[in-house]
């Protein structure tokens, strides 16, 4: 289990960033990630492994100014 946005979410074990955001209906191309508080470069969504207990933060980027 990981936390996403604050609340426990069951997921595959070996699961990346990207399919974790998937899973949760959000789209990769358009999120913000932090791991554990570190910031996640949209590059390596597809290739990180968040470990059982970490914590995502995932935030929609927005347009507008």
């Amino acid at each position: 289990m990981i936390y996403l946005n604050g609340k426990p979410r069951e997921h595959r074990e070996g699961a990346t960033v990207r399919e974790i955001l998937e899973s949760a209906g959000l789209d990769p191309a358009l999120a913000v990630v932090t791991l554990d508080g570190t910031f996640v470069p949209p590059s390596d969504y597809g290739r990180i492994r968040p470990a059982p207990g970490a914590r995502l933060a995932a935030r929609k980027m927005m347009e507008g100014g």
